[in-house]
């Protein structure tokens, strides 16, 4: 019996669909399980911040853009959830989220917002594929 799922969420489409799967997932349970939608915005490393720029302050504001969609999707829903919004590696974060409140699956979409630095890098959800300590469910 699933009683937490981790929904990770960047404002993608793919993201969308995922947390749409999720909550069509948690909606069909006799015993609803509790989303746990998190956004993780990246570590950013900067030698000297722009002047003028409060990074953190603009970090935080992208963040609850993210998740107000979220809030518009589940509200009146009968699902409860609650949203965090982390900073650092998504992998290493999406995984230790999920640890920390023993989530029972993670859902995630395939592909983020950031395709080029998914090339480049590597993408978040195979990294998630890899190193998670529960079942993941991708989602195109």
């Amino acid at each position: 019996m699933l009683k937490r799922i981790l929904v990770a969420v960047d404002g993608s489409e793919h993201a969308h669909k995922a947390l749409e799967q999720a909550v069509v997932l948690a909606e069909s349970m006799k015993q609803p399980p509790t989303l746990i939608i998190v956004h993780i915005n990246p570590s950013v490393s900067l030698n000297e911040p722009a002047l003028g720029v409060d990074l953190e302050a603009r970090i935080a504001e992208e963040g609850q853009h993210i998740i107000q969609p979220v809030n518009d999707l589940l509200s009146g829903r009968s699902v409860q959830y609650e949203t965090l919004l982390i900073a650092g590696d998504p992998v290493n974060e999406i995984c230790r989220a999920a640890k920390d409140r023993d989530c029972d699956l993670i859902v995630m979409g395939t592909a983020g917002k950031n395709m080029l630095a998914e090339i480049v890098v590597g993408s978040v959800s195979h990294g998630v594929l890899k190193h998670a300590g529960c079942p993941v469910m991708t989602v195109k």
